[in-house]
This record gives structure tokens, sequence and C-alpha cells, in this order.
């Protein structure tokens, strides 16, 4: 523009070329100075948009902060692992294995089976029982059939004194004939034959034992005199026993 007007003024002054020189010097030296930033600013921008851009590695990409997770316990084996890494059975221990080996060493009885045992024991020693009575005694106690069998047949019981032993209790509170106590210890379960020499090993008087049953009978209850020696009769008393008990109370 300035070179323009030198030229319409001044007619081709060639002061006015270095003028323009100058100016056109000086206009591409700015131009240079601006746009080698503005190319620059570019592209950096455009370098830094690649490098934003650019997908990175996966295993570059950062996780989420988060806060520490919690220390994971070792898995523990299961008891089927367990017993195949010990080569015992499933639900045994050593010590199981131990203690069942040292019981069945020693003999030793289960203690449900002790306790019946002991209990057992207790009772013969204040009174006499028949195998069966027993066993149905240790039963009513709570004991399983099982184990109360078991304690009485593990007893070494003479039951044939046991039998005379019961006998004698009878005699001690009631009165009775030879056959009615035969009978009565039967009923305890006592076998017919232990019943019939536990009888016969006593030494009983049994016209006093017809007396004692009549006096008894008259006690409760009014009888004739043949009638109260029928009611003996009735009781296993022999003909001339009865006769001699019903004597014995006055009638």
């Amino acid at each position: 523009m300035f070179a323009g007007c030198a030229a319409l003024f001044g007619g081709g002054n060639d002061d006015a070329a270095p003028v323009s020189n100058e100016t056109s010097s000086a206009t591409a030296t700015e131009n240079p100075v601006e746009t080698p930033s503005a190319t620059s600013e570019a592209a950096t921008e455009s370098n830094t948009e690649s490098v934003t851009e650019a997908p990175g590695p996966a295993v570059a990409e950062e996780a989420p902060s988060e806060e520490p997770a919690e220390p994971t316990e070792a898995p523990q084996p299961t008891p089927e692992e367990s017993a195949v890494a010990s080569d015992q059975p499933l639900g045994d221990t050593g010590a199981d294995s131990a203690e069942t080996e040292q019981d069945e060493d020693s003999g030793s009885t289960p203690l449900s089976q002790q306790n019946a045992v002991d209990k057992a024991e207790s009772y013969l020693q204040y009174s006499a029982f028949s195998r069966t009575g027993l066993i149905e005694q240790l039963e009513f106690e709570g004991f399983s059939p099982e184990d109360a069998t078991l304690a009485v047949d593990s007893l070494d019981v003479d039951y044939g004194e046991q039998a005379k032993k019961k006998a004698e209790d009878y005699i001690d509170y009631s009165a009775f004939s030879r056959s009615g106590l035969i009978e009565q210890l039967e009923f305890e379960d006592f076998s017919p034959e232990d019943s019939a020499a536990a009888v016969d090993s006593l030494s009983i008087d049994y016209n006093e034992q017809a007396a004692k049953k009549a006096q008894e009978y008259l006690d409760s209850s009014s009888f004739s005199r043949s009638g109260l020696i029928d009611q003996l009769v009735f009781e296993g008393f022999t003909q001339e026993q009865a006769t001699y008990g019903a004597g014995q109370t006055g009638l």
C-alpha cells in the first residue's frame, strides 16, 4: 500500500523502494513469528489430541481407586477331602478309633449297661427276684429291654436261692399253704422247679399256716365253721390242715 502511494505521488522515487522493502520485510518478519506459533500451537493441540485419543493398552488403564480388599482366608478342606487325605472313614477321628479299640481291648461295658448292672445289684441286696422279674423291674426304671437283659444276664445269680428268699419273705407277712406258696412264686416268674424246690427247702408248719389264714379271713369277714374250712381248702390247705386252722379260731 505504501509502495502504491509513493509511485503515485513520487513518480518512481528510488528512496521509496527501500521503505517498501523494509515494510515488506517487517511484515514478512512478523508473519513468520505468528505463523509458527499458531502452527506450533495447532500441532501441539493436534498432537495432544492424538495422544489423548489414542487408545492405550488395556493393561495400562488404571482401576478406580477403591479401599483395599479384606484379606481372603485360604479355603478350608471339606470333611471328605480330610478323610481322603488321612485315609480315615468320614466322621471318624483317630481319637475315636483309638478309644473304640481301647474299649474293645479292655472289654469295657457301655455306660447305660453298667448303670443297669449297678441298679440290678442294688435290688438284689434288699429283695429277691426271678430273672424275668428283675428285667421287668429295670425296664420299669427306664432302662431299655436290651440294657436290662444284658445287665441281668451278666450277673451270677442263683435263682433257686432267690426263690427261697422270696418264699421266706411271703411267709413273714402272710399265711400260705404249700401249693399256694408255690403258685405265688410262679406268679413272680420263678420256674415251677425253682418254686417247688424253694418251698420244700423251708421248714413250714402248714397247720399253723392254716390257723393264721383262718384268722385273717375272720378279721375281714364273717364265716361259719364249714364255710371257713372250705375257704381254707380253696387256698390249698389239705382238709386236715383246714379243719385244724378253723378250730384254732374257736369255731
